[in-house]
């Protein structure tokens, strides 16, 4: 089993440059890179972050839902 992720990632890197996967944007052990940064990179801004919906309720309150 492989817990080292700088082998890891060489691996990978190994594999990109052989053509096998594509090239990866970013290592999987990136420690700074949070949510948006993830919905970013992988270009799923839009599925995971919705523009939010406006709903009003029985009370004319403005509730924002996605």
């Amino acid at each position: 089993m492989l817990h080292d992720f700088d082998e890891i990632n060489a691996i990978l890197h190994s594999m990109a440059d052989e053509g096998t996967l594509e090239p990866l944007a970013e290592p999987i052990d990136c420690e700074d890179c949070g949510p948006f940064d993830y919905a970013e990179v992988t270009g799923l801004w839009d599925e995971m972050y919705p523009e939010p919906e406006e709903m009003v309720d029985e009370n004319g309150n403005v509730w924002y839902v996605s």
